[in-house]
């Protein structure tokens, strides 16, 4: 009598719920902990990594990236913020002018943001962050620009060429907020405001009195004069 045997069947093994689930909970993390980590290191450490809706471009070893125009709405002062890697070559490379639109922007050095610069380098190697602390600033006063609208902002490299981007306009909250469109704009401090008026105010007193004296001494000399008599 022939015994019956069920045939073999080979089973793929397959990994349980748990393990689907920690195998997800790996990819996500593999995926979100690079993230974090260079949202932590900061925009100057990040000057060469596009980030997401930015404006960015190059010419030659020169990297623009993450550019965004931002502007007060209360004053309408705008300001271009990103940064300029200069990857390779072997000179200093310079920003001789930016434009936004048809308007001429200023160009301003790192620590007087008060004063105009006629140009920014940028070094074999290195980049500037243009808009962080203790860096140069592109300035727009009185931009007359809207936010939420586009603005094409154009970096000129002198002999290396030019870098024309579409930038978004943002308002400076949120996001943007540490940044200060309204840093070239100086206003006297209260002391100086109070000393130049006491110095307007001791000149008119003073010349208040000499106008007095110089009449009284008119006055004086007229009623002195002998009268002629015929």
């Amino acid at each position: 009598m022939s015994s019956l045997h069920s045939p073999s069947t080979t089973r793929r093994s397959t990994p349980s719920r748990r393990g689907r689930a920690g195998l997800a909970t790996a990819a996500v993390l593999a995926v979100v902990l690079p993230l974090a980590a260079a949202c932590g290191a900061g925009f100057d450490a990040a000057a060469e990594n596009v980030k997401p809706d930015s404006g960015n471009g190059s010419v030659g070893a020169l990297k623009v990236n993450n550019v965004w125009v931002v502007v007060d709405p209360s004053t309408g002062n705008a300001e271009v913020i990103g940064a300029v890697a200069n990857t390779g070559g072997t000179s200093t490379a310079s920003l001789a002018g930016v434009q936004v639109g048809d308007a001429a922007a200023q160009l301003r050095s790192a620590g007087d943001p008060a004063g105009t610069a006629a140009s920014v380098d940028i070094p074999v190697g290195q980049s500037v962050s243009f808009g962080q602390p203790k860096q140069p600033e592109i300035e727009l006063p009185d931009s007359g620009l809207t936010v939420g609208n586009l603005a094409q902002v154009t970096f000129d490299f002198g002999t290396v060429g030019t870098v024309v981007i579409t930038a978004q306009i943002q308002s400076n909250t949120g996001l943007w907020a540490e940044y200060d469109p309204n840093s070239a704009v100086v206003t006297p401090s209260p002391s100086a405001s109070a000393s130049a008026s006491a110095s307007a105010s001791a000149s008119s007193s003073a010349s208040a009195r000499a106008s007095s004296s110089a009449s009284a001494s008119a006055s004086a000399s007229a009623s002195a004069s002998p009268t002629s008599s015929n």
